[in-house]
């Protein structure tokens, strides 16, 4: 998909998530979580060379620009996204080398590139600046590993699909929507998604969810609208 489609999708999805906890958690969490999920959502096209993370135009945004971006699309690329595809290349010779929609989009790629931006933050703020760490910055990176997996949940409704286990398996998940094509579907999902999260917010306003269940609805619908999804993305016959 593109890159206005990955931010909105995966930023109304985090909407659905979130909804529930906007009483319970501090504004800066939600704010760090929703950065997060933002860059999340770009940071595996780091794989190619002309995707949205390597520009400062908002994917979407009408003209608008945020100069950090292309940082964030640079420093994966060279200093994570190259550096875990090192073991890949070892292990699997040509099937490992970098290429579009490779290992940074598959959930141990993901995981990885999460793990390998913890550690670069932990080592440049906790011993370099002498920053301690914060919640926050774990909430940045959860926020950052939700809007990953929302760009492979959305590029796997699309033709060329996602390997999920890859190395492990080269099996793709994949659908008909044709990235650039004009398909209605990612406006749908969009859509359907901050409907969901208004609805969620207007459910708790009136105490329509038990109290003890209501902070996990938003998982349990983003999930279930997430199998709708996946399933209408199918290839039309």
């Amino acid at each position: 998909m593109n890159g206005d489609e990955h931010l909105s999708i995966s930023l109304a999805t985090a909407a659905v998530v979130l909804v529930p906890w906007v009483s319970v958690l501090p504004p800066e969490w939600l704010v760090a979580a929703l950065f997060g999920v933002f860059i999340g959502a770009l940071a595996p096209d780091a794989d190619a060379n002309d995707s949205a993370i390597f520009h400062t135009r908002i994917p979407g945004g009408k003209g608008k620009r945020l100069i950090f971006l292309p940082f964030f699309g640079y420093a994966i690329r060279y200093l994570v996204y190259y550096p875990i595809s090192l073991p890949f290349i070892a292990l699997l010779g040509e099937r490992g080398m970098p290429r579009h929609r490779g290992v940074l989009h598959s959930a141990i790629g993901i995981v990885l590139m999460t793990l390998v931006l913890g550690a670069y933050a932990w080592a440049i703020g906790t011993i370099g600046l002498r920053i301690p760490w914060d919640i926050g910055y774990t909430v940045f990176l959860l926020g950052f590993l939700g809007g990953a997996v929302g760009h492979l949940l959305e590029d796997s409704c699309t033709r060329s699909g996602v390997a999920w286990l890859f190395p492990l398996s080269g099996h793709r998940t994949h659908g008909g929507i044709i990235t650039g094509s004009g398909d209605p579907r990612p406006t749908i999902y969009a859509a359907v998604m901050a409907v969901a999260a208004g609805g969620l917010f207007a459910a708790g306003n009136v105490e329509a969810v038990p109290a003890a269940l209501f902070p996990y609805a938003g998982i349990a619908v983003a999930a279930a609208l997430w199998v709708i999804f996946l399933l209408a993305a199918r290839p039309r016959r």
